[in-house]
């Protein structure tokens, strides 16, 4: 019996239809990828733009022999600490801890400090800090530990970091090395009590939050995160639960600071020279071989996006 030759699907039949799309297409000029892209060596990928919601911020630390009356006095002259809520600064003041704002210009001492290691230069007419990238990373961590001891005393006396900071995110900075022991006085409420971490770190956790009127509230909060990390679900800024390695945390709610600031303006915190074994002690000094050091925090806001960004904010 004789069958007809079959009319279906073939291999060489598809092939010939691919080759005969391929060349109407070219022959109308189509093309396949972006000639001026590769003839530049450009990626056609478009650059990441920072969040219309987010903040850079300039975090610089800067060590300076305790007691130096230059810093711990005549400074605080041109530093405003009467933003900072009564109550906040009382607690600090409590638990070893000075804060205040810096606005337009930076104090003489504090701008003869920075200056020692490098940032000479980075400061302009009217004494704000330039951008410190080009400088020694601030050891900022995402879950405060892996600092080790003596560590942080390595670093060169300023250094410096600048990080595009997201409403609301939250940022860890590393304040202190890891203290095989740690002897804490707690001041609060006009009470007085005592507690000895393990393996304890001082960590900042900061937030910010930008406003319409183009100024950023910003909000540290001290913290203790002491004993061994344990595997832990955590949740994310973005709603999603992940398993991290984390250590247990004190978190000290009541010395929160909460501070606007506007482009150029600038968050000092330190320790009082008679801090003692109280917070301030732990988290901004240190000891050296020419004698304890003490430590200054500086957090500026460096730029807010451009005015229309916060339209809808």
């Amino acid at each position: 019996m004789c069958r007809a030759p079959s009319v279906g699907w073939s291999p060489s039949r598809t092939v010939l239809a691919y080759g005969l799309s391929l060349c109407i297409c070219l022959a109308a000029g189509c093309r396949l990828l972006n000639d001026e892209a590769n003839l530049h060596g450009r990626s056609p990928l478009q650059p990441a733009r920072p969040s219309p919601d987010s903040v850079k911020m300039e975090i610089i630390w800067a060590r300076f022999p305790a007691g130096d009356p230059a810093l711990n006095d005549e400074a605080w002259q041109d530093i405003d600490e009467a933003q900072l809520d009564p109550a906040v600064h009382r607690e600090l003041a409590n638990n070893g801890l000075r804060a205040g704002i810096i606005i337009s210009k930076l104090p003489d001492a504090i701008a003869r400090a920075l200056n020692r290691r490098g940032l000479a230069g980075h400061h302009r007419r009217d004494g704000r800090a330039e951008s410190a990238e080009q400088n020694v990373p601030v050891p900022l961590s995402e879950n405060g530990y892996g600092i080790r001891s003596n560590q942080l005393l390595a670093d060169p006396i300023v250094r410096g970091r600048v990080r595009q900071m997201p409403r609301n995110q939250r940022y860890e900075i590393t304040a202190s090395d890891v203290y095989d022991s740690m002897p804490l006085l707690i001041c609060g409420q006009r009470e007085l009590g005592g507690h000895t971490f393990q393996q304890a770190q001082g960590i900042y956790a900061m937030r910010v939050d930008p406003q319409p009127d183009r100024t950023t509230l910003v909000e540290l909060t001290p913290e203790l995160h002491h004993g061994a990390p344990r595997i832990r679900w955590t949740g994310g800024d973005e709603g999603v639960w992940h398993q991290a390695p984390l250590r247990d945390r004190e978190v000290f709610d009541r010395l929160r600071i909460s501070a606007r600031l506007a482009p150029g303006d600038m968050l000092i915190v330190m320790s009082l020279p008679d801090a003692g074994s109280r917070l301030g002690h732990y988290f901004h000094t240190v000891d050296s071989a020419d004698g304890p050091q003490q430590k200054l925090i500086l957090i500026r806001l460096a730029e807010v996006p451009p005015s229309d960004a916060f339209a809808n904010l």
